[in-house]
């Protein structure tokens, strides 16, 4: 098959959508079948191998990596329609993410009939919201996400849900066919990881340090982090990411210098070095109807995860605390670092957990399947 991901985003980006789509992408290829990624005309790291682009006119000066609404956007989407549009003309069909990229696919649908695959990441009445300040514009952006969630997704061929915990949700705002069909990660990612050296690297000593690897965007809840961080001794605070940490940074200003690392990292190779660095990982966001694909990188690595409740996912390896709820994360992590031997069983547990039962090869064969449910009906048995 040739199958046109649609992405409204930059590509590659060491951030979750965007491994998401890439780990998928390269499990279908190397299963025979022509993927095209349809993105923007920016990102940063290496194409995965076999992996087609199709992006966007790049917009002199803007570069930006992070999630979220902004005014250039719109630009950038209608773009995308139109990149959409002429391969939908020669692909079979289209698997579109998170809200745009449905939008864009569906233009598309409609001049060449091609079938859109929707796959959920979040809802947007959870997450619009979060990136604006004011009551009023916060409580605008929870309905108008609302509007958007009961339009958009229903309009496709066939969902993916990425969660057990999304079927529902999609099915109740009217999506047909959904499919429950969670990411994967390839184990070879996680081989050759350097820790002891990225630990020399960032002078982190004997300490036993806590990782949260991933875009800093308010969904993210890492208010509730950095508070627990504060109200542990002798732990260090150890955040990398592709975009500006400096908010956290002044968040986390009473913590002395020696017990925290705020690192930019733009490439996978180097985000993987630096979570095998630390001995303990944090997943503090309190709202995912999607799959908070950190999460597997850091169980890949043997890293025991200290969860809130409303991210956390049934693997070994992961620790459950409640929502919104620092005090609970920081005697999570004390406990933590005050059993050696159960963090070490741990983290054991969910090396092996994640290589076992979380491969994209699996992934894709579901994908299959799914895609050929779609077009049967015009292919034949």
């Amino acid at each position: 098959m040739h199958i046109v991901q649609a992405a409204a985003f930059p590509f590659p980006s060491p951030q979750g959508s965007q491994v998401y789509v890439a780990g998928m992408a390269k499990a279908l290829v190397a299963r025979g079948h022509r993927v095209t990624v349809a993105c923007y005309g920016h990102g940063e790291g290496p194409v995965p191998d076999g992996v087609e682009l199709a992006r966007v006119p790049k917009l002199p000066g803007y570069n930006n990596l992070r999630a979220g609404p902004d005014w250039v956007k719109p630009v950038l989407d209608a773009g995308l329609a139109a990149v959409l549009t002429r391969l939908a003309r020669k692909a079979d069909l289209i698997h579109a993410h998170n809200y745009e990229a449905p939008l864009a696919a569906y233009i598309a649908r409609a001049a060449t009939g091609i079938p859109v695959v929707y796959n959920n990441h979040n809802t947007m009445a959870e997450e619009l919201h979060r990136y604006f300040e004011h009551p009023l514009a916060q409580s605008l952006a929870t309905r108008f996400g609302g509007v958007l969630d009961r339009q958009i997704p229903r309009r496709a061929d066939a969902s993916v849900a990425i969660s057990p915990a999304a079927v529902p949700v999609l099915e109740a705002l009217g999506c047909r066919r959904v499919h429950p069909i969670p990411p994967g990660v390839n184990p070879v990612d996680f081989q050759g990881a350097r820790g002891a050296k990225a630990r020399a690297e960032l002078a982190l000593g004997e300490r036993i340090w806590v990782v949260y690897a991933g875009n800093p965007d308010p969904y993210q809840d890492l208010e509730h982090f950095i508070d627990a961080m504060l109200q542990v001794p002798d732990l260090g605070l150890l955040m990398v990411s592709a975009s500006d940490l400096g908010q956290w940074e002044r968040r986390a200003a009473a913590l002395p210098p020696e017990r925290k690392r705020f690192v930019n990292a733009q490439h996978w190779p180097d985000v993987r070095d630096i979570i095998a660095a630390a001995d303990i990982a944090a997943l503090p966001r309190t709202v995912c109807t999607g799959y908070p694909i950190k999460l597997l990188n850091y169980l890949g690595l043997g890293k025991p995860t200290v969860c809130a409740q409303g991210s956390a996912q049934e693997l070994p390896g992961v620790v459950e605390v409640p929502n919104a709820d620092p005090k609970a994360f920081a005697d999570a992590l004390l406990a933590l670092a005050a059993d050696t031997p159960r963090r070490r069983a741990l983290s054991a547990q969910a090396a092996r957990g994640i290589a076992q039962n979380c491969t994209w090869d699996a992934r894709a064969q579901e994908l299959e399947q799914l895609y050929g449910l779609i077009l049967a009906p015009s292919q034949g048995p």
